[in-house]
């Protein structure tokens, strides 16, 4: 899971024995924000945010954006009243701006199938390029970078303010932060990609046009970097919404143009020309440059810590100072990320600022997809894994001698069972642990014939065939063990995993499901077998295990992530919107997860722009998403684009070849563009995977 450098404040806690905690808002970027009670003004409500990563260019991008903040005054920005270190972070205390954002308007509106009243867009865009505006009038200029309507937010007297400048630049002629390199697709211009020269004026520009082309469409944009490189086509607004007129349609296209030379050259522009659209009086711009006032609080440097007064130099120091703040927290030192180079801490599974997994020490040969040391089968693809030795301190703490058929029983949760004639099962237990299959294999085959025939023989027979490539010779050994311990449950794994290597994941699935009744306390057999019906498409198998799983593991954020995800696939909306709510709240799954789960919701709930939006988004964070595919190309043959569909149903299936849904939506797709030969290829590989599909599906 993601993890992120603090706990969430407790209810109640007051900062600065001032701002009292009334609840968490959200986490996003790399802060969490808090609704709190002002005690000093009573009845006033602030936005606190805290800084949740510990690393040094993330201070110092946050106190950026606190000096930005502090020295604007303008009613469409949201206005900072305080900055301040404290015990274990930074924090910056904002207006509470109650009220809902443009894009929850437009996803509304959409479902609503209602347009907005043209001049009711106009007023709040004119309001939005007003306050961008008055950024670009600053000396130097401030760039705010991530204009979106999901950033603008209306207050109870429909005042458009335009909030959260993480990754604003104050000076464009700046080399951008690697960890200001944000990109929302769709409202972001190509330069921010990084095509062409750096990102200035023109580029919230841009970013206003997108906003404006959405509230006006309900439609999200067609992406900058897709139109540059790729030649995909931006509708005109006019033909999505007939009561835009050619002048304002002029004004939008002008502002999403690619060619960064073609757009107006800063907000102030625009608003011009939007006003003058309206029939408004053009607002005049000022050649005075705007004189900042200072913060309210000083910001203490990076790296050294304010000096104690007279009564607090004998006490020992308490102030966080940025070498502590890295290991707030964590008992134990950080790592940095391999992704992007962000502090993380040690033994995190995902890195917090991009997502990207931290176990890279092992990684399935088969998918690529990381363990836990000592597994022995992907809980992914079912692919046989490196034997790995347990450390020598485990070795040394054994107090009798193992033979090494018992250490192989021990190693796979096999019950004992009476030894075999040491000679063939002790070479073939040597073999398999050096990984001379083959000769393993004949010794265990020897030590059958012979006559030992504990359960333990087959499970290693089994093994050795299968990290040979012998896959069927192994499920026949495996299969002849289950005729005379049917209801061993070792059996049944191996058997069951044996199947998933050979792409056979619902017989496969038939033998967990038996292993897990015999074991039902078995938490990695119940993953496992989840897993397998999740990917299988059978979603009410697969919920009932992660409800079983989430018994004993409560808080598992990838168990509840996949439990929403099969509430929702499985018809269960009133279950699955209250967990998922929970978990965007939280963000305690990788961003892809998130971005994913935002889909599936807006997808059941009939939103499919917006679902494909996230779809994309999720595969921008993690391209190896092969159920994000999966949904981009069921979207594409609802909209019946079928070689798009096409194309993304091939990319799941690379990604995962054992989805039957998958390949069956490449049949349907083959045979709408006339290739019945390949439909029904398709369609048969889809019912090797799960012959209880319906043949005619």
């Amino acid at each position: 899971m993601m993890q992120h450098g603090l706990p969430t404040l407790p209810l109640g806690h007051a900062l600065q024995g001032r701002y009292q905690i009334v609840k968490k808002l959200g986490s996003g970027g790399y802060g969490s924000v808090y609704l709190a009670e002002d005690l000093r003004l009573r009845g006033r409500q602030v936005a606190v945010k805290e800084l949740s990563d510990p690393s040094d260019s993330a201070q110092q991008l946050f106190k950026q954006e606190a000096q930005v903040l502090a020295a604007l005054d303008h009613p469409g920005l949201v206005r900072v009243s305080d900055f301040f270190g404290e015990g274990r972070s930074y924090y910056l205390v904002m207006d509470y701006i109650a009220g809902r954002d443009l894009l929850d308007l437009v996803i509304d509106a959409e479902k609503q199938r209602r347009h907005f009243p043209i001049d009711k867009a106009m007023d709040w865009m004119i309001q939005v390029c007003d306050a961008v505006g008055y950024l670009h009038q600053q000396q130097p200029p401030i760039i705010h970078r991530d204009i979106k309507p999901n950033n603008v937010r209306l207050t109870q007297k429909d005042r458009a303010v335009l909030v959260d400048f993480g990754i604003a630049k104050i000076d464009p002629k700046a080399k951008t932060q690697v960890m200001a390199k944000a990109v929302s697709q769709g409202f972001s211009p190509p330069e921010q990609y990084g095509l062409g020269g750096g990102t200035d004026a023109r580029s919230d520009v841009y970013a206003l046009g997108a906003t404006l082309y959405c509230v006006l469409t309900l439609t999200p944009p067609s992406d900058s970097f897709e139109r540059l490189m790729r030649g995909a086509v931006l509708t005109p607004p006019s033909q999505l919404n007939p009561k835009v007129n050619a002048v304002l349609e002029k004004v939008v296209l002008q502002a999403m143009s690619v060619n960064v030379a073609q757009r107006f050259n800063d907000a102030g522009e625009m608003l011009a020309a939007l006003q003058t659209v309206a029939g408004r009086p053009v607002t005049r711009r000022s050649n005075v440059a705007v004189v900042r006032r200072p913060l309210i609080a000083p910001i203490a440097s990076q790296h050294t810590p304010p000096p104690p007064s007279r009564s607090e130099s004998s006490k020992p120091p308490t102030a966080v100072t940025p070498q502590r703040l890295s290991t707030v927290g964590s008992s134990s030192p950080g790592v940095t990320c391999p992704q992007c180079g962000a502090l993380v801490r040690l033994g995190a599974r995902f890195c917090p600022q991009c997502g990207k997994t931290m176990d890279t020490s092992h990684r399935c040969p088969n998918c690529a997809t990381p363990y836990r040391s000592g597994a022995r089968f992907c809980a992914k693809c079912g692919a046989s894994l490196p034997i790995t030795a347990p450390p020598d301190s485990e070795l040394r703490s054994a107090s009798v001698p193992v033979s090494p058929v018992s250490a192989l029983v021990a190693a796979e949760g096999v019950d004992a069972a009476p030894p075999a004639p040491p000679d063939f099962a002790a070479e073939g237990m040597q073999h398999l642990q050096a990984g001379r299959f083959k000769e393993a294999t004949a010794a265990f085959e020897s030590a059958l014939q012979i006559g030992a025939q504990p359960v333990e023989i087959y499970v290693a027979l089994g093994k050795a065939y299968t990290q040979s490539k012998q896959l069927d010779a192994g499920l026949a050994a495996l299969e002849k063990g289950l005729e005379q311990y049917p209801q061993s449950p070792e059996l049944h794994v191996a058997s069951g995993k044996t199947l998933l290597a050979m792409e056979r994941p619902a017989t496969a699935l038939e033998h967990l499901e038996q292993a897990l009744g015999l074991k039902p306390g078995d938490v990695d057999l119940a993953t496992l077998a989840a897993d397998t019906a999740f990917s299988l498409g059978r979603y009410s198998d697969a919920a009932a295990n992660f409800e079983h799983l989430l018994r004993t593991r409560s808080q598992d954020p990838i168990f509840r992530g996949r439990l929403a995800i099969c509430y929702l696939l499985s018809g269960k909306l009133s279950d699955a919107e209250p967990l998922v709510q929970d978990l965007l709240q939280q963000e305690s799954l990788p961003p892809a997860e998130l971005e994913f789960l935002r889909g599936v919701l807006n997808y059941k709930k009939g939103s499919q722009r917006w679902a494909m939006r996230n779809f994309h988004d999720a595969l921008r964070l993690d391209s190896r998403h092969a159920l994000a595919e999966f949904f981009v190309g069921e979207l594409y043959a609802e909209w019946r684009r079928w070689r798009e569909a096409l194309e993304a149903y091939e990319r799941s299936i690379t990604l995962n070849p054992g989805m039957p849904a998958a390949h069956l939506g490449l049949s349907a797709c083959w045979q709408a563009l006339g290739d019945a030969t390949k439909a029904e290829i398709s369609r048969q590989r889809a019912l090797t995977l799960d012959p209880g599909l319906d043949a005619d599906t």
